[in-house]
């Protein structure tokens, strides 16, 4: 069994913790080292227990809580070899192990393939976790879907998924055009539509869970991330468990 409980997950920080019992991994950094602690330990476990962390990118709210965490810990980070020249500097005692997209790795018992994503970011990643039989896709700050990404994850018996935005909500929010551009452009992130495009296409009888994350707060709402992905489910007439990863809190784990 593996299973996923986001530490927080949303525009404004994004943290996840990976688990089979005997191996436990951290998907990003991106809250206080303060929160990140207590996350942890409403999972029962804490930071020395990590066998490693995997950055997906670099951006602040994936990454902001690492310089505090490695003061007092030496870390086992995982990071495309662009990103661990900045984390080299942030956490100067942790072990940087670089990882290419398509490369599989072992960590304790989860096989890791990291996958290349498309964002506005040095080399950023998703990545493909299995345990046993056990898989679980995790993208997040992506504009686009590529068929190479499809292939990876059509397999996978759980999905967390990024649903970043509604487009109206998004139109009307008062941004500068250039940042709406960015936001819905292939290197920004996924609308509610375009998360449910995905799971249309990777889509199959034992894909068990989706977990939707990194919702905006200001142009979008669990409601609506979570409707539309709802219709999208009952209309492939899959069986398939679908939830929002809390903002600012805990979501309980989630088993795969």
């Amino acid at each position: 069994m593996i299973r996923i409980s986001t530490l927080a997950s949303s525009s404004k920080g994004n943290s996840a913790v990976i688990s089979t019992g005997n191996t436990h991994l951290l998907i990003d950094t991106g809250i206080s080292a303060l929160r990140i602690r207590k996350g942890l330990d409403e999972c029962g476990l804490n930071i020395k227990q990590i066998d490693g962390i995997f950055y997906t990118h670099e951006h602040s709210d994936h990454l902001c809580g690492l310089g505090v965490l490695a003061k007092k810990d030496v870390l086992n980070i995982y990071c495309s070899r662009y990103l661990a020249r900045d984390l080299r500097a942030i956490a100067p005692t942790a072990k940087l192990n670089y990882i290419e997209p398509g490369s599989t790795i072992e960590v304790g018992d989860i096989t890791v393939t990291p996958i290349a994503v498309s964002h506005d970011a040095a080399d950023p990643l998703g990545y493909l976790f299995q345990h046993k039989e056990s898989k679980l896709g995790y993208i997040t700050d992506t504009g686009r879907i590529t068929r190479g990404m499809n292939n990876l994850l059509s397999g996978v018996n759980a999905l967390y998924l990024e649903s970043n935005y509604d487009p109206r909500m998004l139109q009307e929010s008062g941004r500068p055009y250039d940042i709406i551009e960015r936001i819905s452009g292939d290197w920004g992130h996924l609308s509610n539509e375009q998360a449910a495009e995905v799971v249309t296409k990777v889509a199959h009888e034992n894909l068990r869970h989706i977990i939707l994350g990194h919702i905006s707060p200001e142009c979008n709402t669990p409601e609506l991330a979570l409707k539309s992905m709802q219709t999208t489910v009952q209309e492939l007439g899959l069986a398939t468990q679908v939830c929002v990863a809390p903002q600012g809190n805990r979501l309980n784990w989630v088993e795969i």
